[in-house]
């Protein structure tokens, strides 16, 4: 049993170094002009961005099935945006389901790829928090039927009238078992209120998908904070599904990581694979859309965790197996194989 880490003495003092070593490589980071620049201009791009995709239909991958794997695998299917599928033996789970185009006027820059077949199979849904892009009442009302929903404190309301055979808020520490899988909800570093006209406290959270042998752990949507610590020491997962896009200005940190923070928030889980998502479907900072795989590829090479590394692109699946190292928990897309996933 590993040591509380309330009982540890240095833990305080390590992740308060952490905070600042991440602060400090941010702003050592080389910034493009338009990054340098002042508020307007980034707005300005941001703008550029958003009105460039108004006039642009979203590229689409052509969806493909994913079966139920064997006994003892676990298929990982990126949907986009934080839309992620896990297949089991006997589950299909569904997480931050956003299946729609446009979000606030927004329109995607990819599509979400998920087959038609495969959404009607999903029995169990995961959402991390309220937000509109999270908590999206359109995608869930495609999904409704059989399928039960894992939500956070105070969120049943906004679902509870939407037909699902049942809806289960879930606080960090909490459990649920459902068929092949047993999911934990995690703490998170977010902010959770629904949007401008509903300004209630709501909880926000992340989750961790046990089955076949293997942890599968969803950030949901977060900053960098302590917890990765703790969860990596309480349930260490065996993939981490982190978001890393948002970081731009400085400010969205608050609620966002960063390439830089998740590689770090990877490293404090103990993770085996990582896996980037909420990224390459919506402008959700000035960055450009292109820039946080660029970067967390390039930290990535750095730092030799290349090899635990997949990058999924819409519509790709590979298989985590119970007991593979690293490397053996990639497979292609679709394959089912052991073999380097990319993008």
């Amino acid at each position: 049993m590993p040591m509380p880490l309330s009982a540890d003495p240095d833990w305080q003092r390590r992740v308060i170094e952490r905070a600042k070593e991440l602060d400090h490589e941010h702003r050592r980071r080389p910034r493009s002009f338009w990054q340098s620049a002042a508020g307007l201009a980034l707005s300005l791009r941001f703008l550029r961005t958003a009105a460039r995709q108004l006039v642009t239909a979203p590229h689409r991958s052509e969806p493909r099935r994913v079966g139920h794997p064997g006994p003892g695998q676990i298929a990982v299917t990126f949907v986009g945006h934080a839309t992620v599928m896990l297949t089991t033996p006997l589950a299909r789970v569904l997480t931050d389901p956003y299946l729609g185009d446009f979000f606030f006027g927004l329109r995607r820059a990819e599509g979400a790829c998920l087959h038609p077949t495969d959404a009607a199979d999903v029995n169990l849904i995961l959402v991390s928090h309220a937000h509109g892009d999270r908590l999206d009442l359109a995608s869930l009302r495609r999904l409704r039927g059989r399928a039960a929903v894992l939500v956070p404190p105070r969120c049943a309301s906004l679902v509870g009238g939407l037909g699902f055979g049942r809806v289960v808020e879930l606080a960090p520490g909490q459990s649920f078992e459902f068929a092949d899988v047993e999911v934990t909800a995690v703490a998170a570093r977010h902010e959770g209120a629904r949007g401008l006209f509903d300004r209630a406290w709501r909880g926000a959270c992340g989750y961790i998908v046990r089955s076949a042998g293997a942890n599968v752990y969803f950030a949901g949507g977060t900053a960098y904070f302590s917890g990765f610590e703790e969860i990596g020491r309480r349930l260490p997962p065996d993939v981490a599904l982190l978001p890393v896009a948002g970081y731009e200005p400085p400010a969205l940190r608050e609620d966002n990581m960063s390439p830089l923070d998740a590689v770090q928030a990877f490293t404090d889980l103990g993770a085996k694979l990582l896996v980037p998502v909420a990224h390459g479907s919506f402008p959700l900072g000035y960055e450009p859309l292109d820039e946080p795989l660029r970067w967390l590829r390039q930290i990535c090479a750095d730092r030799g965790l290349l090899d635990q590394l997949a990058v999924l692109g819409h519509g790709e699946t590979f298989l985590v197996r119970a007991g593979a190292s690293a490397g053996e928990e990639k497979a292609g897309p679709n394959s089912g194989e052991a073999s380097p996933s990319s993008e």
